[in-house]
C-alpha cells in the first residue's frame, strides 16, 4: 500500500482579526508604511492552512506573505508579513479592506510597480534542503475583504501553488541500498517563469533548464522518496528526466514518451532497486497530495 502524506497541496491560508484598532486610511500606489511595533497602527491576525480535507495547520514560523491590497479607487498598497512563533502576523487595518492579492515566499525587489508588471521567479537550483525547497515553490491567492463599521472583518486566503512538482519513489528490495550515500537531481528541467501576480498566472521562460539536486522528502531502510519544484513543461520523449546517484555510481531515468507538467500538480515516478539495478515500477499524475490516480509515464532506466 503507497504511504500518502500531506504536503501543502492547496493552501488556504485564513487571516482573522482578533484585534481591531483603527488607523488613517493609505491612499497612495505605494508600499504602505507603518512601524510593526507601534500597537496603534496593527492589527494581530492568526494564519492557518487549510487543507482540502478541511484539516488546518498553522505556516511554518518566519513563513513570508507578501499582500497587495487594492483598494476600491484601485490604488495598490503592499504589506509584507512575517508569521510569528505564535502563527501570527501583524498587519495594518488597511490590508482588511478591499481586494487582495497574496503570493509567498516574499520576493527581494517586488513592489508595487510589480503588481501590473510580469517579475522573474527562479526555482533554486539545489532544493536538498527543505529551505531552499520552500523558496522554490511559489504561491498566488486571493481574497475580497468585507469592511464593516466596526471592523469586524475577517479574511479567507486561498494560496495555491503555481509551479510543478516531481517526486520519485525508490524502493529496495536487495536489502543493500545505501540511503546515507544516495542523491538524485533533475536533469535540464526549465526552472523559471515570469508571474503575473494581477491575473494570478505564470509564463515558463523557455530555454530557462538547469539541472535541480532534489529534496530528501522520505528516507527509511528500505524507501527512498525524493521531490522538486519545477516550472511548468513538457518533457519530450527520450529526454534524461533524472540521475540516481548512490557510492559513485550514477544511473539516468529517461522518458519514453512526450508529458506535460502542469502548475499545482505532482509527478510521481516509482522504482525499484533490484539485484539488476533500478527498474522503473509505474507512474502517475496526482494533485500536489499524492494519491493513487495511476496514469502512465513511461521511462526506461539507463545503466
Amino acid at each position: 500500500m503507497k504511504q500518502k502524506r500531506p504536503f501543502l497541496r492547496f493552501r488556504r491560508v485564513s487571516l482573522t482579526a482578533v484585534t481591531m484598532l483603527a488607523v488613517a486610511a493609505c491612499g497612495s500606489s505605494e508600499e504602505y508604511k507603518w512601524d510593526p511595533w507601534d500597537v496603534s497602527q496593527n492589527q494581530v491576525a492568526s494564519v492557518n492552512i487549510t487543507l482540502e480535507d478541511g484539516t488546518t495547520e498553522e505556516l511554518k514560523t518566519g513563513s513570508t506573505i507578501g499582500i497587495y491590497v487594492i483598494d476600491g479607487n484601485g490604488a495598490v498598497s503592499l504589506v509584507t508579513a512575517t508569521v510569528d512563533a505564535n502563527g501570527n502576523i501583524q498587519l495594518p487595518p488597511e490590508a482588511f479592506d478591499g481586494r487582495v492579492i497574496a503570493y509567498s515566499p516574499v520576493q527581494p525587489g517586488w513592489n508595487t510597480a510589480t503588481f501590473n508588471g510580469t517579475p522573474l521567479f527562479e526555482v533554486q537550483p539545489d532544493q536538498s534542503t527543505q529551505a531552499d525547497y520552500d523558496a522554490s515553490d511559489l504561491m498566488i491567492g486571493t481574497a475580497t475583504m468585507t469592511t464593516a463599521a466596526t471592523r469586524s472583518a475577517s479574511m479567507e486566503l486561498s494560496l495555491k501553488h503555481m509551479l510543478a512538482r516531481v517526486m520519485v519513489n525508490v524502493v529496495d528490495e536487495t536489502g543493500s541500498l545505501d540511503t546515507e550515500n544516495t542523491s538524485m537531481r533533475l536533469l535540464r528541467m526549465a526552472g523559471s517563469v515570469y508571474v503575473s501576480l494581477s491575473a494570478m498566472k505564470v509564463t515558463t521562460v523557455e530555454n530557462s533548464s538547469l539541472d535541480i539536486d532534489m529534496l530528501p522528502y522520505s528516507m527509511t531502510d528500505r524507501r527512498i522518496t525524493m521531490i522538486a519544484i519545477v516550472a511548468p513543461q513538457t518533457i519530450q520523449e527520450g529526454a534524461d528526466l533524472f540521475e540516481f546517484s548512490m557510492a559513485g555510481s550514477h544511473r539516468k531515468a529517461t522518458m519514453t514518451s512526450t508529458e506535460t507538467l502542469e502548475g499545482g500538480k505532482t509527478f510521481v515516478f516509482q522504482m525499484r532497486y533490484t539485484d539488476e539495478g533500478l527498474v522503473p515500477d509505474g507512474s502517475y499524475v496526482a494533485d500536489w497530495e499524492v494519491d493513487d490516480n495511476d496514469i502512465d509515464l513511461n521511462i526506461r532506466i539507463k545503466k
